[in-house]
């Protein structure tokens, strides 16, 4: 299926629908193909939040998290 970005915003019931026939819909903007909406699968291919670097970083440390939000958070100066 072809829709404009008007399609969008008028016919959104419509691109949803063809979404979920597991069908792509082409995005169009003044004739000319700009991209693709594609219907996600189970497998998307996408990264899993667990296999992040960062996720786990944090582990080793003892000081609470609400104590080191306030820590990092604090002004850099004190007024005297």
């Amino acid at each position: 299926m072809q829709a404009s970005v008007v399609d969008l915003r008028y016919k959104t019931k419509a691109i949803l629908e063809c979404l979920r026939r597991r069908q792509k819909v082409e995005l169009t903007c003044r004739g000319k193909v700009e991209g693709v909406i594609m219907p996600v699968t189970r497998d998307s291919g996408l990264p899993r939040m667990a296999g992040h670097p960062a996720v786990g970083m944090w582990n080793d440390q003892k000081e609470p998290v609400t104590e080191m939000m306030k820590r990092l958070r604090k002004p850099r100066f004190h007024a005297a």
